[in-house]
C-alpha cells in the first residue's frame, strides 16, 4: 500500500477499526476484486447469465463471504463472482453498491489540495473519492488511469494514494451496509472467528 499518512487515511483507519475492517493490502485487494468483478459482469451482461446463480439473499451469503474475508489469503475469485452475481440477481442488494458509492461522496475528513482552483478546493475529499471510484468501477468504459487523474486535475502520485483511500473507505461503508442485512451479525461474526481460529480478531 502507498502508506501516505494523510488526515483522511487516519480517519478511515479509525472507522475501519470500529467495524473490524483492517486497512491493509489483503482488504484492499478483496474489495478491488469485488468492484472489478461487478464492472466486468454488469457491463458485459451478454456474456454472463447471472440468473443461473440462483437468488440466495445477500444476508444468507454474508457468513460465507465473511469467512472468506478473514482467511489469511485474499478472497478467492469464485467467492467474489458468486457474491457479485447474487447481488445482480436482487435489485435491493445491488443497490447496496450504489448506496455505498453515494455515502463515500459525503466523506469530509479532509479538504483536498486542488491547487489554484478555489471552488474544487472547497469540495470534501469524498467527492474526489466518488469520481475515482465511479470512473474505475461504475462506468462501461475500460478505465485508463492516466485519463482519470488528468481529468481530475491531480498528479499520478496523488491519484495513487487517494485511490487507495477511496477503495478502503468504500470497503468499510460497504461492509457496514451488508451488516445491516445480517440479523445477529455480531454473534455470528464472533462464532466464525472462533471456528476459523482467528483469536487475533476476537473482541474480548
Amino acid at each position: 500500500m502507498i502508506g501516505k499518512n494523510t488526515v483522511a487515511k487516519k480517519n478511515i483507519e479509525v472507522i475501519g477499526d470500529f467495524y473490524g475492517v483492517s486497512y491493509d493490502d489483503k482488504t484492499f485487494k478483496n474489495i478491488s476484486d469485488i468492484l472489478e468483478s461487478y464492472r466486468q459482469i454488469y457491463f458485459n451482461k451478454e456474456l454472463f447469465d447471472v440468473s443461473v446463480s440462483g437468488c440466495e439473499p445477500l444476508a444468507e451469503m454474508l457468513p460465507y463471504v465473511y469467512r472468506s474475508f478473514i482467511k489469511n489469503a485474499p478472497i478467492g475469485t469464485r467467492c467474489v463472482n458468486k457474491l457479485v452475481k447474487q447481488m445482480l440477481n436482487d435489485e435491493k442488494t445491488e443497490d447496496v453498491l450504489y448506496d455505498t458509492l453515494e455515502a463515500v461522496k459525503e466523506f469530509k475528513a479532509e479538504t483536498p489540495d486542488r491547487g489554484k482552483d478555489k471552488e474544487k478546493a472547497k469540495e470534501p475529499i469524498g467527492k474526489l473519492y466518488y469520481e475515482i471510484l465511479r470512473r474505475l468501477y461504475f462506468s462501461e468504459a475500460n478505465p485508463v488511469h492516466t485519463n482519470i487523474y488528468n481529468d481530475l486535475e491531480i498528479t499520478s502520485h496523488v491519484y495513487s494514494y487517494r485511490k487507495e483511500e477511496a477503495i478502503m473507505l468504500f470497503c468499510i461503508y460497504f461492509w457496514q451496509r451488508c451488516l445491516a442485512l445480517w440479523t445477529g451479525w455480531r454473534d455470528m461474526e464472533e462464532a466464525i472467528k472462533r471456528e476459523e481460529g482467528r483469536e487475533d480478531l476476537m473482541d474480548f
